[in-house]
């Protein structure tokens, strides 16, 4: 398992948490996004809405351009600096997994969500690395700082082994954190129907 890249991108200052102040008695909700990038129809941020007693003070949108779906190396500012990932191939073909055209679709989904949380007052965390890696690394940096605490992690579930993967090593972070995980039925996708 190799340590999340060290890359940070700011999309936006407006997140609704500030580092800045000490915040002893805050409740931070780390909603993981992955594939669930729209506000108007999402079921954590509107379960969030419409429900007064979720007991989160604050909600850190978060997400995680995954190494094992696209090729990280451009975000890593030296050039010289070798992925601590391996290439964003298939294991069987070895086509690369993600496309030009798709990377310009995601990006302008990411884009999108990114203005539709500033509506609603909020943000968007954006990081590079493993997913389970990445939540891991921001537990035990929000814990070591101790400005705030983080009660829980959520993520809409999906279908395919890789994203159960993620959701599992997400799962285990939030274990060994002490920190509330949970998974929400994606309402868009019922496998059952």
């Amino acid at each position: 398992s190799s340590s999340p890249v060290s890359v940070s991108i700011s999309i936006s200052s407006k997140l609704s948490i500030s580092t800045n102040i000490k915040m002893p008695d805050s409740n931070v909700l780390i909603y993981l996004l992955r594939r669930d990038l729209r506000v108007s129809d999402n079921p954590i941020l509107h379960s969030l809405a419409t429900s007064k007693n979720h007991g989160f003070t604050h909600v850190l949108p978060l997400y995680v351009f995954s190494a094992q779906q696209l090729e990280v190396k451009g975000f890593i500012p030296d050039s010289n600096t070798m992925s601590p990932y391996r290439e964003a191939r298939s294991k069987v073909g070895g086509f690369w997994r993600t496309g030009p055209h798709r990377v310009s679709f995601l990006a302008e989904c990411i884009w999108d969500l990114k203005e539709g949380l500033e509506k609603v007052g909020s943000g968007l965390c954006v990081r590079v690395g493993m997913v389970g890696d990445v939540v891991d690394d921001m537990l035990k940096k929000i814990d070591a700082k101790g400005e705030m605490k983080v009660g829980g992690v959520w993520m809409v579930e999906e279908e395919g082994v890789e994203e159960k993967q993620e959701e599992n090593q997400v799962k285990k972070a939030c274990r060994d954190a002490d920190v509330e995980f949970k998974i929400w039925t994606d309402e868009k996708y019922l496998i059952d129907e």
